[in-house]
C-alpha cells in the first residue's frame, strides 16, 4: 500500500548532468508501506528521473539526481549511522570525485570509482590533520596506496560536494 501525489512541470536544466529532456516529468511524492518516502520527479516510463528526495525507513536520506530509478549526478547521502557522502554518483554507487565523512568525522576527499575509493585523495581527521605522514595520494579502498599530490582531486570533489549540497535546498 501506498500512497501517491502527484503533478506535472516542466523540465529545469540539472547543471553539470545528463539528465535533461524536453518534456514535461511527473512530480509525485510516494510514501511506500515500509515506510520509505520519495519525493521527486518520475519519467514516462515510470523511473524515478531528474531531482529528488528518497527516506529511508532505516533513516537513510538521499537528496539529488536520479537517472533510471538509480541515484545518478550530484547528489547528497546521509546515512542512518551518522556517515555522509556528498558528491557524484552513477547507476547507485558513488563514483566520480566526492566527500565521505565517517561517524567518527574522519574525511576522505577525491575520487571514487563503482562505489568505493578509489583513486586520488586526501584524509583528514576530526582535528583537521592529516597525519604524519600526510595522508594523501592515490588510493584503493580506504588505504594508501603511494604518496603523491592530490590536490586536483581534492578540489573537484569540494567543488562537486559543495554544488550537491547547495542542491538539496532546490529539491
Amino acid at each position: 500500500l501506498c500512497h501517491i501525489w502527484l503533478h506535472v512541470v516542466p523540465v529545469k536544466r540539472c547543471p553539470s548532468s545528463d539528465i535533461e529532456t524536453n518534456m514535461a516529468v511527473v512530480q509525485k511524492r510516494i510514501e511506500y508501506s515500509g515506510g520509505d518516502v520519495y519525493e521527486g520527479q518520475w519519467s514516462a516510463e515510470g523511473k524515478r528521473q531528474g531531482r529528488g528526495r528518497l527516506k529511508l525507513a532505516n533513516g537513510d536520506q538521499y537528496y539529488g539526481q536520479f537517472m533510471n530509478g538509480f541515484f545518478h549526478g550530484l547528489g547528497v547521502l546521509n546515512l542512518a549511522d551518522g556517515s555522509k557522502y556528498e558528491g557524484s554518483f552513477e547507476l547507485g554507487r558513488y563514483h566520480g570525485f566526492g566527500v565521505y565523512t565517517t561517524t567518527e568525522k574522519t574525511k576522505y576527499e577525491g575520487q571514487f570509482h563503482q562505489g568505493a575509493a578509489k583513486g586520488l585523495g586526501l584524509v583528514t581527521f576530526l582535528d583537521g590533520s592529516n597525519g604524519q605522514p600526510i595522508n594523501e595520494g592515490k588510493f584503493e579502498g580506504f588505504e594508501l596506496r603511494e604518496r603523491c599530490s592530490a590536490t586536483s582531486a581534492v578540489q573537484k570533489a569540494r567543488t562537486n560536494a559543495a554544488s550537491a549540497h547547495s542542491m538539496m535546498s532546490q529539491i
